[in-house]
């Protein structure tokens, strides 16, 4: 839709539009999502049901693709050829099996992650996903800052955070430094 409003107004405001893989963060409640899922089973003491522990997704920290959002739209302000589709994914390494999340998080967690593969009916997904981000590395410059290991030490210590009854804005705004510190 983005693609063909650009095209039916030329010289009309500079529109772009752009996706992430599967993002990751604290304060994530979303239903039907792995790692809020996961964290609200593991708060809960409760057991995780994953419903296709074989599919691989491009899994990445919110921050990762928010800061190529804000680059790509102060580039576009600046240029119009920035207005177009964007991807904002991880490393190719990042993309990993759901049955890998769920064994990091259960290691990363300070107490059990029971889970097991949920036998009931799902709707079909694919078992591979990826995003291409050539464009955005070499166009904007842009790249992850942190890789996945990273992204999810970060996701359970805000939920560990949470658990223990801390100050969410201020682990929020430390995570938020940790990750722009030494952006130019």
């Amino acid at each position: 839709m983005t693609a063909a409003y650009r095209r039916s107004l030329p010289g009309g405001p500079a529109i772009a539009s752009a996706r992430a893989g599967n993002v990751i963060g604290g304060g994530d409640w979303a239903d039907d999502r792995l790692v809020p899922d996961a964290m609200r089973a593991a708060l809960a003491g409760s057991e995780l049901l994953v419903r296709n522990p074989d599919a691989v997704r491009p899994w990445q920290h919110v921050l990762n693709p928010l800061s190529g959002y804000l680059r790509l739209a102060e580039r576009a302000w600046e240029d119009r050829a920035h207005a177009a589709g964007w991807n904002f994914g991880p490393a190719e390494e990042d993309a990993r099996p759901v049955r890998w999340i769920v064994e990091r998080l259960d290691a990363l967690w300070d107490g059990p992650l029971r889970w097991e593969i949920d036998p009931g009916e799902h709707p079909h997904e694919a078992q591979w996903l990826k995003l291409d981000s050539t464009l955005a590395h070499e166009r904007l410059g842009w790249a992850p800052r942190w890789d996945l290991a990273e992204g999810l030490r970060r996701t359970v210590a805000w939920h560990l955070a949470h658990r223990d009854g801390g100050d969410l804005r201020a682990a929020t705004l430390a995570q938020v430094r940790a990750y722009t510190d030494g952006l130019a």
